[in-house]
């Protein structure tokens, strides 16, 4: 049996980067905000100029045919969307965002668990009650009468929305150009009121307002966090403009934010179009000779990265800071991990000692 590890000074190593990190978390908070900072005084350019490609290169009849007056209300509305979706682009308002879309994936996660042990039982009482066929010939095939896991179906008459929008849409998009949207999963409804989770500590300590986590796994999971409430931000955004654009008559047609998430996921693969645009092969066209296409506004961080130098800078930075974080993260691990083997050390050697016969 190997003798203990050296026993330094692990408390005081983690206490030490502990503070390390919380002395770096106000320039991280600075980057975010930086970076936000300038997003928001470049966004209404290159949403301008999205839409100025939309109108003048790919509907330029539609927009033409447009009133005056309609066609200043279609610039004053795209401007009123920037404006609010602008207010939202700050630190604070990002964490309240990245905070409703964590409890979203957990109630995404309980709801496709309980559906997943639904489905088992449901197959498991089906087997019960049926006689059991027996062996089958070679060749032949056993069709079972349980619905098959639920999959993923949003391209279902997604891609076929044409020429108007439901009121469904539209409510949507009011509300997501405030930055409000509702939960993705709001069709996944609680059954009970029990089978709601209270928030996990470790939740309410990433999320709270004005501090950032203290400890380094923790601080990587608020910057991803916030970067999933910015792409959320600028999603909405782009339904609510695409919203204006069918509404003025200048596009023909929509495409739903489930589709704008595949896009953005890396799930659906479109074609080559300016930066901030999307264009996408619609399943149907004219003749097999020409290939219907839709083009929207989505505007993604990525791209209006590579449009404005600053933000690039901005970018760089905060990737700096996060290779500094994951290093104190895997220090984090190492030390724990060292502290948790000589804390089982001290507990075996204990546990083998004999006891002590007390004396007479």
């Amino acid at each position: 049996m190997r003798e203990p590890s050296d026993a330094i000074d692990l408390p005081g190593e983690l206490l030490q980067l502990t503070r390390r990190l919380t002395q770096s978390n106000p320039e991280l908070y600075r980057h975010v905000a930086l970076y936000l900072q300038v997003l928001r005084q470049v966004l209404p350019q290159r949403v301008q100029q999205a839409c100025f490609h939309l109108a003048t290169q790919v509907h330029p009849q539609r927009y033409v045919a447009l009133p005056v007056e309609r066609r200043r209300l279609l610039l004053d509305q795209i401007g009123e969307l920037v404006r609010r979706c602008s207010s939202l682009l700050t630190v604070e308002q990002l964490v309240i965002l990245a905070a409703q879309i964590s409890r979203e994936q957990e109630r995404r996660e309980r709801h496709d668990r309980k559906q997943l042990l639904e489905e088992l039982t449901w197959n498991g009482e089906t087997s019960d009650r049926s006689p059991d066929p027996g062996p089958l010939p070679p060749g032949s095939v056993q069709i079972a009468m349980a619905p098959p896991l639920t999959g993923s179906s949003f391209l279902l008459g997604a891609l076929g929305r044409r020429a108007g929008t439901s009121s469904d849409d539209e409510d949507a998009a009011d509300e997501d150009a405030d930055g409000d949207a509702q939960p993705e999963d709001q069709a996944l409804e609680q059954d009970e009121d029990d089978d709601e989770e209270p928030v996990s500590t470790d939740d309410r300590s990433l999320w709270q307002a004005g501090r950032l986590p203290e400890d380094p796994e923790q601080v990587l999971r608020w910057m991803d966090g916030m970067e999933l409430a910015l792409g959320r931000r600028l999603r909405n955004l782009s339904h609510a403009i695409n919203v204006e654009l069918l509404r003025c008559g200048v596009s023909s047609s929509l495409l739903p934010v489930s589709l704008l998430d595949a896009v953005l996921d890396g799930q659906l693969e479109t074609m080559a179009a300016p930066a901030n645009l999307m264009r996408l092969p619609l399943p149907f066209g004219p003749s097999r000779s020409t290939q219907a296409q839709t083009m929207a506004v989505l505007l993604r961080a990525v791209e209006l990265e590579l449009e404005e130098p600053r933000l690039r800078t901005c970018r760089r930075r905060l990737q700096q800071h996060r290779q500094e974080v994951r290093r104190m993260a895997q220090q984090f691990r190492r030390l724990q991990r060292r502290s948790r083997i000589h804390q089982a050390e001290q507990l075996w050697l204990q546990d083998i000692r004999p006891p002590s016969i007390p004396s007479d």
